[in-house]
């Protein structure tokens, strides 16, 4: 099914929530973004709204799409341009060739365009390989061979779904946009690609978690881990640990330091 057909729209709850970007703009401009959201989960070209030629009357990009946006939104002209303004100037959404889109959404489709089209592709193969296999052990059914023949399909194709199952390269790209340390990339890709699809949340939510944390903020963040050595490491598994800074209660003053403070 594709996902402008879908009737819920897949939202991330953990990266809205934790968008710095987002939390920059007002209530108003959340709530104007989440209805565009919905209206380009309907689009035909998931994830944009394309500007139509009789909006395109002002030197305004913003004022035009808020005019055509009018009819849908239950917001005044006025407040959807100011929100528009808003989103576009801390790079929410994102306005190019009477064009407006949101990344994430973009590159969700193209996802699923890449697996829909692997699926097709992988589901004839084993369909063929299946039928090789039932003809070969029809004309041989006491025949040792065919058997392992069979087992061996099998195989394969299990190892065929578990390549499947690991993570496409623009889950990769989502996770080093947010890794705050970039550093060896291709290390970081080589690491990702032992992933499986099912870690990529985990990995996100602990992330956050651990972008956040003390010692990977304190210092200018030079004790940040490579990416490559988080991943492999499986890091993203340990407990952030407390706040290691010096919490020792201050010493005593000796008597001649208390008297020279007098």
């Amino acid at each position: 099914m594709a996902l402008r057909d879908q009737p819920y729209l897949p939202l991330y709850v953990q990266d809205f929530m934790t968008d710095e970007k987002l939390a920059e703009c007002s209530a108003e401009s959340t709530g104007v973004y989440i209805r565009i959201m919905c209206l380009m989960h309907k689009n035909e070209e998931y994830g944009t709204v394309l500007l139509r030629q009789k909006f395109q009357q002002t030197s305004s990009i913003c004022r035009n799409f808020a005019e055509q946006l009018d009819s849908h939104l239950p917001y005044k002209v006025d407040v959807i341009e100011r929100s528009l303004e808003e989103l576009v100037e801390v790079g929410v959404l994102s306005i190019s060739d009477n064009k407006m889109s949101q990344k994430r959404m973009v590159r969700d489709f193209a996802v699923s365009n890449v697996r829909s089209e692997a699926g097709k592709k992988g589901g004839f193969a084993t369909a063929k390989s299946a039928a090789n296999g039932s003809a070969k052990h029809t004309a041989n059914s006491e025949s040792e061979y065919d058997n392992e023949n069979d087992t061996e399909i099998k195989d394969k194709t299990k190892k065929k779904r578990i390549v499947k199952e690991k993570v496409d390269n623009s889950f990769f790209e989502s996770f080093w946009e947010s890794y705050p340390k970039k550093v060896s990339r291709k290390d970081a890709e080589k690491a990702f690609e032992k992933i499986s699809q099912f870690e990529f949340n985990n990995i996100m939510v602990a992330l956050e978690k651990w972008k956040k944390s003390y010692d990977w903020t304190k210092d200018g963040g030079q004790f940040i881990p490579n990416a490559a050595t988080w991943l492999n490491g499986e890091r993203w598994n340990d407990e952030i640990p407390a706040r290691t800074a010096a919490r020792a209660a201050p010493q005593r003053k000796t008597q001649a330091e208390r008297i020279f403070d007098l």
